[in-house]
């Protein structure tokens, strides 16, 4: 028997052994405490910040897409996110053990741009695969030039406890990128908190072509240091969604 049957095996004992729940749990919260989720009637998670609910431990990449409505699975990409790890890519008939601890949600892509869709103004040149997954991601962009080269995605979903469901969102390519890090990011219109609490380090203002974006001052950790070759600009949108999300969750 090889380490990896060795290793199911002894998963499903444990399984056997243990008592089901008979409730929906859910995968967020036991992510976050770096618990491993239990056997449970069901497991609810997100699909693209949408909640799902599988009655199953185990998920195909394929059953995510479809349980998701995103058909044919063959026009998307989709990545499963682990706390404290970069997204991991899922092929299709990759098996996904919802109880492996800080198993979170999921995140997919379209591999190509929409038929007929046309995207915005390319003022400034971006690397293939760059381009390739801004036309994939799903919201409108435009790559502008002023003083800096921009990266600006709009209508960018914004979690709730805002005062803006949707922004514009810029992201300034750095020069020397990809070895050079991308570093920070820029909202329009500015987003305060419902709640009057102030939003830290979001003071500073960026004119963008004639608008004024509000600068968020957010860095990598020592832990989470850009990776040139596996740091692009996807894992940075990537990185934003969280950002938006940690605050939101403050």
């Amino acid at each position: 028997m090889t380490r990896n049957e060795n290793e199911a095996a002894v998963s499903r004992i444990e399984e056997l052994l243990e008592d089901i729940l008979d409730e929906i749990v859910e995968l967020e919260v036991y992510a976050k405490e770096g618990k491993r989720p239990p056997l449970a009637k069901a497991y609810r998670f997100k699909i693209n910040d949408k909640a799902y609910v599988w009655n199953k431990p185990h998920i195909t990449g394929r059953e995510v897409l479809v349980l998701a409505g995103l058909t044919p699975p063959e026009n998307y990409t989709l990545r499963v996110k682990l706390v404290g790890h970069k997204p991991h890519k899922v092929e299709l008939d990759e098996r996904i053990d919802l109880r492996h601890p800080g198993t979170e949600k999921f995140r997919a892509i379209r591999k190509e741009q929409t038929d007929g869709e046309v995207q915005g103004r390319r003022d400034a040149p971006l690397l293939d695969a760059d381009t390739a997954f801004l036309e994939a991601y799903g919201h409108k962009f435009d790559i502008v030039k002023d003083g800096s080269t921009w990266v600006v995605l709009h209508d960018f979903p914004i979690p709730a406890g805002f005062n803006h469901q949707r922004v514009s969102l810029a992201i300034r390519i750095e020069q020397g990128y990809p070895m050079t890090q991308l570093d920070m990011l820029y909202v329009f219109p500015k987003l305060a908190r419902i709640d009057g609490r102030e939003i830290p380090q979001t003071q500073v203002e960026q004119p963008i072509e004639g608008k004024v974006f509000q600068r968020w001052s957010r860095h990598r950790s020592g832990a989470n240091q850009w990776v040139p070759g596996v740091d692009c600009l996807e894992t940075h949108v990537f990185l934003i969604e969280e950002i938006f999300e940690q605050e939101a969750a403050r």
